[in-house]
Parts: structure tokens; sequence; C-alpha cells
């Protein structure tokens, strides 16, 4: 309650998803643990998000390859990276993705620095300023 989740009470019911096994402890939730995506199927999403002119160019395959890798089998990394480079077509902006995914970040307690890092690209490729403020207010 003191989050703004209720107590359900009249039959309706609420779906948490987080990666911090706590936060199903501290909501007296019923866990239901989610496994990664295999690298097939992490590769499959990428691709039909990104679109098919990936495959065309035959450079831009191991950075995607590596790109997918570093979103650890996570679907929502997957297509947010994914959304952000369809269209891209330049090879130095893959690299540079690339770099920003695997660069090292100052970690936030309780939170997995992939998933920092990728939260860091979501945010820095957010169209402009103002969605950007609108993200941390809503975060």
């Amino acid at each position: 309650e003191e989050v703004g989740i209720p107590q359900p009470s009249n039959g309706s019911k609420l779906v948490v998803t987080t990666r911090m096994l706590d936060v199903c402890r501290y909501l007296e939730c019923r866990e239901v643990k989610m496994p990664t995506l295999p690298e097939h199927d992490a590769w499959s999403l990428f691709l039909k998000k990104v679109g098919g002119d990936v495959l065309k160019n035959e450079s831009l395959l191991p950075i995607a390859k590596s790109i997918v890798a570093q979103c650890a089998g996570l679907p929502l990394a997957i297509v947010t990276v994914a959304s952000s480079m369809k269209g891209i077509t330049n090879v130095h902006e893959w690299r540079n993705a690339l770099n920003e995914l695997t660069r090292s970040v100052r970690g936030v307690t309780g939170l997995d620095e992939k998933v920092l890092r990728q939260l860091q690209f979501s945010y820095d490729h957010l169209e402009c300023e103002r969605v950007q403020h609108c993200f941390l207010c809503c975060a």
C-alpha cells in the first residue's frame, strides 16, 4: 500500500515483474521464475524488431550478434535495443551502440550491471530531452 500496490480485494490480480527476489518476498507474491531466452530465440526476436536489413549488411552481423549477447536473453532489453537500432545502417553507429552496452557503469544497489547498461542505453537513445525527462519522472 505504501508504494501504491493495493491488496487485492475485488477479485482482481496484480502481476509484478522484477529481477529482485526480495521484491516478491516483501509483497508476499507467488514467485514464478521466467528463464531468459535461448540464444537462437533472442536472435530471432532481435531480427524481428530491428528489421531484415541487418542480414543484408555482412559487416553488421558480428556487431549485431554481440549486441544481442549483451542483452543476455532478456526480451525487454532485446526489443528496446533493437528498436533503437532499427533503420540504422552505419557500421560506426552499430559499433558505438555495442561500446555503450559494454562500457562499465556505476552500479545501483541491487541492480545488475548489465540491466543498468541496457537501461542507460535506452534512456540515451530516447528521441529528445523532453522524453528523457518524462522517463525520469515516471521512474
